[in-house]
């Protein structure tokens, strides 16, 4: 068994030999002063990567005729002859105004990286002590792989080389040139900025090179370099400090957080969000505080940040992850969203009113922007963060209520605010946030009130200045009318939604009007008038809604009339003990005002008087209440006796009493087609939930159906909706793979958008990722055929159907194509020979650079993959061939290093094979 593992090792061995490389260097006649020093250049340090010692190499190169034994003067010699070369290189590329053309060609660049990586290896990683710079086997220098070797020698006498590498490259860094810009973003800016670090740990002299070179890169580059320093820097406690009040110092900016999630969670390069790297994030912003700023500075500058993106509203991606940064937090602690975050949405709703010295309490860009806060956390909490959105908003619910009600009284555009009330009752508790809009409906504020300006904006303003107008009974009836019109015009909104919040309003203001009715007659007389009229309303406008589903108005009445009862009985035996003693008009002053209160009963008592229970539960309230009706019929007025035996003959015994499914497909239908993204992704995946866990005979909806709906959501502009109804086609997918070839049909022959089609390539890669050591060998080759259709230059598919032309597309498919070759196993490997036909065609006959750069990646999938060596090892040669062609013909410079990365990841993971067996 060893020996055949040794020998299939040394197999392996011998086919990966092919892989080796060799690198042209352009020789074409140039005559410019900058081609000129290129190929000098060339010719001087031409053949120091097989030299064991480079520095001495490049000295002699330099100055063939002196010999020179002093090692470090001669690698200070050398560092700065090829610091000499970048900065001449520098001055004739700067750039010329007027002209966009870059002056350095592309053949050129190698060269431009090959002295930048001299000075790295042999200038700063030779004199540096390590635990200062990021570890080699972490970098990716081109020419340099992480076996690369050098001599180091002692910091203090290699002290004043570093000094003089920060300076010219700093100079360089500050110029406005072709080169800078080329080395700006890659190999060498961050080991400048490196060396800075290092000095101003000791001396502060150097700081101000820091701040140079921070003030030429951006917020994200930086953040994304101390962050890698300070993990490698972590044994060295003065180092690792100053480094992290660096990064501290990044977040503090203005886009210092957006930068931030950008580096984490990669939204640059793809619209997909990772949510257990938000914890990460949350770690940071909760750790990095400066050592220099107090706690309060420096959770006021982050919250600040996340105030002012969610304050635009059309960014949906970055909003959604923005406020699940705010939720995780919230959950750590409350204390902490509530002091830097809520307050400055409730100071904005509900302006402080006390020492005021400004009649202007909220301006109107303050208003404006707090509501747009809002706007963007509900569409994107979710019902689950109910504990969060109760928090914010219980404190100015009634705010927005009055908002609303002034907007649409000013004919102003009330529909968003409507929207926003909406979303809040849904995703909060509904109840209690209906109880107090209920109880405090009519804008009584003396304080503060709504205004506009002569711009048509609103603002709110102080009230102190103003008289207070007393308001005749006929007025407050109107303003009554108003606001309970308004109230039916949000009510409508919800019963779109979810029929159930018809009951909780309708349950609360019956129970405020008629159970609480002694104490607010008391204190407030009007609320009476405004409960009888909500009632009124809601019986007038959805009385046939509240006839199919009266179970709040049964309880109610259970209630109720058990009170009553109560009381009627209590009455009668005081008059029957004191008969004597009562006098004759007292004794009709009770009864007459309970007729009177049971009178407005009567439309409710008529609503129930035909109906037929229709589940258990109703039933065992109805019979309640029959049973009530029965025993107190003596105490009925006269107008309530006929309904009271319709009710009491209704047949409860009946068989066609049935428990109704508590699942109900026309609810969750409304809150898909709602217009808040949060609802719909409710809706969603209490869907995808409810299919997966039942089975098939039992459920009200098929999976199909749920299939259906689900890429039906793929439309949606809401990047929110989208990716939650990827991640449930995924999960219906894999509860029914009989799904997957509909979903090929619909990624490859559909009429749907291009980008609904790149949807589901995502549901497939994702598909893969999750499934792809289980597939079956029938599903590989669908799904491969399906790539190899739409990625092949010219196939019989593109012409079927034009989109998959679409580069797009294109790239899609060879993204899930990667996907396979990575996942899958032994599964592909009667395939690698077509993979390899498929990556040269494209080489070979697309223009697109893109596809080309997609194309050569696949090869590292293939090796990535846990069978990677055996499967490539039949396929050597031709993927050598492959390899050299790319190297030699390909002008595309990303295409070319991407080659030399597949190369290097067989490399690497042969490496680790032998070691493994060693």
């Amino acid at each position: 068994m060893q020996n055949r593992k040794a020998k299939s090792l040394d197999e392996l061995k011998l086919e990966l030999e092919k892989f080796k490389r060799g690198e042209k260097i352009h020789t074409r006649s140039r005559t410019t002063p900058l081609a000129k020093l290129f190929d000098e250049i060339s010719k001087k340090i031409n053949g120091y990567e097989i030299q064991n010692d480079v520095i001495s190499h490049l000295y002699s190169q330099f100055y063939p005729s002196t010999v020179l034994n002093d090692k470090v003067e001669k690698r200070r010699i050398v560092i700065s002859q090829l610091l000499d070369y970048l900065a001449e290189i520098n001055r004739l590329s700067e750039k010329k105004e007027g002209t966009t053309i870059i002056s350095i060609p592309l053949y050129d660049i190698r060269i431009v990286g090959e002295l930048a990586n001299l000075i790295i290896i042999h200038g700063i990683y030779s004199i540096m002590p390590q635990e200062y710079l990021i570890p080699l086997e972490q970098r990716k220098l081109q020419k340099f792989k992480s076996s690369v070797t050098f001599s180091k020698i002692d910091f203090t006498a290699g002290k004043h080389i570093l000094e003089i590498i920060l300076r010219q490259l700093t100079s360089i860094f500050e110029s406005n040139s072709d080169l800078k810009d080329l080395i700006l973003v890659g190999t060498g800016f961050t080991d400048t900025l490196a060396i800075a670090i290092f000095f101003s740990t000791f001396s502060p002299d150097f700081r101000s090179y820091i701040q140079r070179l921070e003030a030429q890169s951006s917020t994200y580059q930086l953040l994304s370099f101390y962050s890698l320093l300070y993990k490698n820097s972590k044994k060295n406690t003065k180092h690792s400090v100053f480094v992290l009040s660096l990064l501290s110092n990044q977040l503090l900016k203005p886009n210092g957080i957006e930068s931030l999630i950008d580096l984490v969670l990669g939204l640059r390069e793809d619209e997909e969000v990772d949510v257990t790297k938000i914890d990460y994030i949350v770690q940071i912003l909760i750790l990095s505080r400066p050592a220099n700023l107090s706690i309060t500075d420096y959770y006021k500058n982050i919250f600040d940040q996340l105030y002012k993106m969610l304050v635009l509203v059309n960014r949906p991606l970055m909003n959604t992850v923005i406020v699940r940064i705010l939720v995780t937090i919230f959950e750590r602690n409350k204390n902490i969203v509530n002091d830097f975050f809520f307050r400055k949405i409730w100071h904005c709703f509900k302006p402080q009113t006390e020492n005021m010295e400004s009649l202007i309490l909220t301006n109107e860009v303050e208003l404006n922007n707090a509501f747009n806060v809002c706007i963007s956390l509900t569409r994107s909490l979710l019902k689950e963060n109910d504990v969060f959105i109760n928090q914010l908003f219980e404190p100015i619910l009634l705010s927005l209520w009055y908002y609303l009600v002034f907007k649409r009284k000013n004919e102003k555009d009330f529909e968003i605010v409507l929207n926003l009330m909406k979303n809040i009752i849904v995703l909060g508790d509904s109840s209690y946030f209906f109880d107090i809009i209920i109880s405090n409906l009519l804008h009584d504020n003396i304080l503060w009130k709504f205004s506009i300006t002569e711009s048509g904006l609103i603002l709110i303003k102080s009230n102190f200045n103003e008289e207070c107008k007393t308001e005749t009974t006929l007025a407050l009836f109107d303003e009554i009318d108003y606001y309970t019109d308004s109230f039916m015009l949000l009510l409508t909104k919800l019963d779109e939604t979810d029929s159930k919040y018809l009951d909780i309003v309708l349950t609360c203001s019956l129970n405020k009007a008629f159970l609480q009715s002694d104490l607010i007659s008391i204190e407030n007389p009007s609320q009476k008038v405004i409960y009888l009229k909500l009632i009124q309303m809601l019986l007038d406008n959805f009385r046939p809604r509240i006839e199919g589903s009266p179970m709040s108005i049964i309880a109610f009445l259970n209630t109720y009339l058990d009170q009553y009862f109560e009381s009627s009985n209590t009455v009668s035996s005081l008059r029957f003990s004191h008969d004597d003693d009562s006098d004759d008009e007292d004794e009709e002053d009770v009864p007459n005002d309970n007729d009177d209160i049971m009178g407005t009963i009567l439309p409710i008592l008529d609503l129930i008087s035909t109906y037929m229970p229709q589940n258990e539960e109703e039933a065992t309230h109805f019979k309640k209440l029959q049973k009530t009706l029965k025993l107190n019929d003596q105490h009925l007025p006269g107008a309530m006796k006929q309904l009271a035996q319709q009710i009491i003959s209704v047949d409860t015994e009946t068989e066609n009493i049935f428990a109704k499914n508590k699942f109900n497909i026309e609810t969750i239908v409304k809150q898909i087609n709602d217009p808040t993204p949060s609802i719909r992704v409710y809706a969603l995946d209490n869907l995808t939930q409810y299919t997966v866990e039942k089975d098939e005979i039992s459920k009200v909806v098929s999976t199909r159906y749920t299939f259906n709906l689900m890429l039906s959501q793929l439309k949606d502009s809401e990047p929110f909706v989208y990716l939650n109804s990827i991640k449930n086609l995924v999960v219906l997918v894999s509860f029914d793979r009989s799904l997957l070839m509909e979903l090929l049909k619909q990624y490859s022959m559909s009429k749907r958008s291009i980008d609904e089609k790149l949807r589901i390539g995502e549901v497939l890669s994702k598909f893969i990722i999750r499934n792809g050591k289980v597939l079956r060998v029938e599903e590989v080759k669908e799904i491969l055929d399906i790539c190899f259709l739409i990625s092949r230059f010219d196939s019989d598919l593109q012409k079927r159907n034009i989109d998959n032309k679409d580069t797009r597309m294109k790239m899609s498919s060879l993204s899930i194509l990667g996907f396979l070759c990575c996942e899958v196993g032994f599964g592909i490997s009667s395939y690698i020979d077509d993979i390899a036909d498929l990556i040269q065609g494209i080489i070979t006959f697309e223009k697109n650079a893109e596809l080309r750069r997609a194309a050569v990646c696949i090869i590292g999938d293939i090796v990535k993959n846990e069978n990677g060596l055996e499967l490539i090892k039949p396929y050597g040669e031709k993927l050598q061939v492959l390899l050299e062609y790319i190297t030699e013909k390909e002008e595309d410079l990303i295409v070319c290093q991407n080659a030399i990365e597949a190369l290097n990841i067989i490399e690497d993971a042969f490496e680790k094979r032998l070691l493994q067996n060693s």
